[in-house]
């Protein structure tokens, strides 16, 4: 914390079909992203294979993620960071984007708003907090002077434009588009937010648990599950009180 006080904090995690927790894992990792790979791991170890169908909000849009998921064979409904924003038709007229760039692959030059040429000037390599590592090519300007775009353009401070792009993660981001803008895409991003938030909305509004009780990752996992394994039984004696008084849903649950 800063001021000589240690503080244990856990990244609970679910998943979940129709409001019923199927996996549910807790993880000592601030951000979403970097959870993904691990609760399906474990997933994986529970039920024996992945989900066909995986969504999740623009927290686990990562291309070490799109790519672990492609590889297992699950058809990623996966938000992004800047999927929303890229939506926009703003967004698709702005000369400054590098999307709305046009890309030279003989010269492996970038053509930017301005009519400028950013050239190829070397490759980095990101390496993830779980060890995944990305290709980034590095693009410059070599003068930006006079350029009408130039104050849109560039930062304040920089006198040329660069642009960092990864391939990888690009085409990984264009598949996950598309699915996301299908028909199915649109169903499963509306059921996401009332599947899912739903859980930690009834748990920690309804039932008022804000705080795990036991401390050490391996008790605080136990309290979690056990936890979930409440509301899954809470909910399905709902449903079979439900259906004792409606012969119809009765028939559905059977």
């Amino acid at each position: 914390m800063g001021n000589g006080q240690l503080k244990a904090g856990y990244n609970a995690q679910v998943g979940t079909e129709n409001q019923f927790v199927v996996h549910a894992a807790v993880h000592q990792r601030p951000g979403d992203t970097a959870c993904l790979k691990p609760h399906v791991e474990s997933l994986k170890r529970s039920l024996g294979h992945v989900p066909a169908t995986f969504v999740a909000d623009a927290g686990y849009g990562s291309e070490e993620n799109y790519d672990y998921l492609e590889g297992e064979g699950a058809e990623a409904f996966v938000k992004y960071n800047t999927f929303h924003k890229e939506q926009k038709k703003s967004f698709a007229q702005d000369l400054a984007q590098p999307a709305n760039w046009e890309y030279d692959a003989g010269s492996d030059e970038y053509r930017c708003g301005g009519g400028r040429a950013l050239a190829f000037e070397r490759e980095r390599a990101d390496v993830s907090e779980l060890g995944y590592e990305s290709a980034v090519r590095i693009y410059g300007c070599p003068d930006c002077s006079g350029c009408a775009l130039a104050a849109k353009c560039l930062k304040p401070g920089q006198e040329n434009r660069r642009v960092h792009v990864n391939p990888r993660r690009d085409e990984l981001r264009k598949r996950a588009a598309e699915r996301l803008t299908s028909d199915e895409g649109v169903a499963l991003r509306r059921r996401r937010s009332t599947d899912v938030e739903t859980v930690f909305g009834d748990v920690k509004r309804n039932w008022g648990f804000r705080r795990f009780t036991l401390r050490g990752i391996g008790k605080v996992a136990h309290e979690w599950r056990l936890l979930m394994m409440g509301h899954n039984i809470r909910k399905l004696a709902r449903k079979i009180t439900g259906a004792a008084a409606n012969p119809a849903l009765a028939a559905a649950i059977a």
